[in-house]
């Protein structure tokens, strides 16, 4: 059977966030059968003129693939702002060779970015939206979000998904918490430490917080010493790899009071653990989470519920043990890199297909 041909293109793989960890979990995947990846990463970290030299040379190595013939189909991971208009350069490049494109979006904000638009942008980011031959977003809710803008683009859902163990791997006896997020207000890290502070003569002593993520990580750490709760911080900065695995195993829940999302792959991962989740009832989140069956969703900014949720979960073994059961079926049956994939190159085959009838 003849390969199928794909360009992949996203952040740099150094780059830290929920796109470039859905990236590395395909680039990862060992049963693709015949579709061959062939990645480039248009973005990376660094100041705009050095920004656009990275931009360059990817969109010209981007060009030789396109004539030399070698694309079947384009998947480009896009989230608002530059990365929003990087990929529709790219799109548009391709779409004038024949090649078909794929939009991936990743963006939490990408409704404020839109809004702040003037009239004539909005209708450059629609026609974007309808050229693409099809538009992924992470949850039904989010399905709106593009046909609200651009009512004739072509958009389907695709869940993220992350590796699932065997079995679950929950240590019922663990006693940390865990953050996993950019450290900042927009993931609710400030509320936490709000919580940490009120719990503090509450919770057993050998209760510890890994705050793990980039972001604002000296203010982190300042608030932390203002509180006076250093004593219950065990980690502040960012994590991955092997000791993100240590972290979690040690984990006895995890919190993310985010005020604006799409569908945190830290989430995922952790239910992927068994780790139970405190989480916030906004975007797609309520589509992973559900409240009282496999974690608790509060409010954004309702630290008064936050700590409730908090001590509830250290005091109840026997709660955790079941909200851990349902976390792990269910990302197991549903939200695994397996099941991803399999419906992606479904996808592949079904837009190539429809455009050779």
């Amino acid at each position: 059977m003849k390969p199928l041909r794909v360009l992949m293109c996203a952040s740099s793989l150094k780059v830290k966030g929920g796109m470039v960890s859905v990236v590395k979990n395909y680039l990862g995947y060992r049963d693709w059968g015949n579709v061959r990846i062939t990645f480039i990463p248009t973005h990376i970290e660094t100041n705009k003129y050095l920004l656009m030299a990275y931009f360059s040379i990817a969109y010209i190595r981007i060009l030789g693939l396109i004539l030399l013939g070698k694309i079947d189909i384009a998947h480009l991971h896009v989230a608002e702002r530059g990365s929003f208009y990087r990929k529709a350069f790219i799109l548009q490049t391709l779409k004038r060779f024949g090649v078909k494109v794929i939009l991936h979006h990743h963006g939490a904000e990408f409704d404020l970015f839109y809004n702040g638009l003037s009239g004539k942008r909005k209708e450059y980011v629609n026609k974007i939206l309808r050229m693409a031959d099809l538009n992924i977003v992470l949850s039904q809710r989010l399905v709106q979000m593009i046909k609200g803008k651009s009512p004739e683009a072509k958009v389907e859902v695709l869940y993220n998904a992350v590796n699932v163990p065997q079995t679950n791997p929950y240590n019922l006896e663990s006693h940390n918490v865990l953050f996993l997020g950019r450290l900042g207000k927009r993931k609710g890290a400030y509320d936490l430490l709000e919580a940490i502070k009120n719990l503090d003569g509450v919770l057993p002593s050998n209760v510890k917080f890994y705050l793990c993520g980039d972001g604002e990580v000296e203010e982190v750490k300042k608030k932390v010493q203002e509180m006076g709760i250093t004593h219950r911080i065990a980690h502040i900065g960012w994590t991955d790899g092997q000791q993100k695995e240590n972290f979690m195993a040690q984990s006895m829940m995890n919190v993310l009071p985010s005020y604006n999302e799409g569908l945190p792959m830290t989430i995922l991962e952790t239910m992927a653990h068994g780790i139970p989740n405190i989480s916030t009832s906004i975007a797609s989140i309520p589509e992973v989470l559900h409240d009282g069956e496999n974690g608790f969703l509060i409010t954004p900014g309702d630290t008064a519920t936050l700590y409730d949720r908090i001590l509830c979960l250290n005091t109840d073994k026997q709660l955790r043990l079941e909200l851990s059961k349902k976390s792990y079926e269910l990302i197991k049956n549903s939200f695994s890199l397996d099941v991803n994939i399999a419906k992606l190159k479904g996808i592949y085959r079904r837009i190539l297909n429809h455009s050779d009838q």
